[in-house]
């Protein structure tokens, strides 16, 4: 019997980033969210004029938070894209959220070739995304308050 039998690195190093999917995280990247993200909820916004949110959106987004999904600002995260200048995946790999909402961001999605209508649901690398017009719309439109929180509860709660 021969004992001399070896494997060489080079052949199994491959297989094992392969089998195991190994990624390493790009710790410089700097996100600046609002939240702590407990129940890894992301939600994009983005506003030129404001941190994250001018006050009105913001209290309709405490709103929905809060009395439709029954979350606090603890459990998501929100992040306002005009602030960042970070692609998609980055802002993914780095949060690592299990629900993406995006609240207008016609541009990211443009750049980024992510073709969702508008309460339209996907999954987009493992996430449950969901996309909605500008908080702004749903201060004055019943209606499509009405389709976004359809959609929500399609997405939360089924």
């Amino acid at each position: 019997m021969n004992d001399n039998f070896k494997i060489e690195e080079a052949f199994i190093l491959p297989l094992f980033d392969e089998l195991y999917g190994v990624k390493e995280t790009d710790f410089s990247i700097q996100i600046n969210p609002f939240g702590k993200g407990n129940h890894k909820l992301l939600m994009l916004s983005d506003c030129k004029t404001h941190d994250y949110l001018p006050e009105n959106e913001f209290e309709l987004l405490n709103g929905i938070i809060d009395k439709g999904l029954k979350k606090t600002q603890d459990d998501y995260w929100l992040l306002n894209i005009s602030n960042e200048n970070l692609t998609l995946e980055q802002i993914l790999q780095q949060l690592k959220p299990q629900h993406l909402i995006i609240w207008g961001c016609d541009a990211l999605l443009k750049n980024e070739q992510i073709n969702l209508a508008l309460h339209q649901q996907a999954l987009l690398h493992g996430i449950a995304v969901l996309k909605a017009g500008p908080l702004s719309e749903y201060l004055t439109d019943a209606q499509a308050k009405g389709k976004l929180w359809i959609a929500l509860k399609k997405m939360f709660f089924n």
